[in-house]
């Protein structure tokens, strides 16, 4: 998951965000990885926490919405503790088999 970082909360350090970030998902999954990075979106760059994470094998489907749930759970959290979450253009949720990536829709 990406989740692009607005303004922070008074007295949050873009530490605490990636903090929070990951102690939001691990809630509910293992975090396997965490970085920061910063795209260009819509013609300026953005910074985003991105985290990956596994859920449990069964459908696509229920993957998918799995997936989807944690990056809720992590928005809410993000918003409520450290941070505001935008543009919603540059949320991205992201599936990894065999190394390659695909994009899972949102809704």
């Amino acid at each position: 998951m990406h989740v692009p970082i607005g303004t922070l909360h008074r007295g949050a350090s873009p530490a605490d965000v990636m903090d929070q970030a990951e102690l939001a998902l691990g809630t509910l999954h293992a975090v396997e990885k965490k970085d920061v990075e910063a795209p260009v979106v819509d013609g300026r760059r953005v910074g985003r926490v991105a985290l990956r994470f596994a859920v449990e094998p069964s459908t696509r489907g229920a993957e998918d919405a799995a997936a989807r749930q944690a990056l809720g759970v992590v928005i809410d959290h993000l918003e409520g503790t450290t941070a505001t979450v935008g543009p919603s253009s540059a949320v991205v949720l992201t599936r990894g088999v065999g190394g390659r990536f695909r994009r899972i829709p949102l809704r």
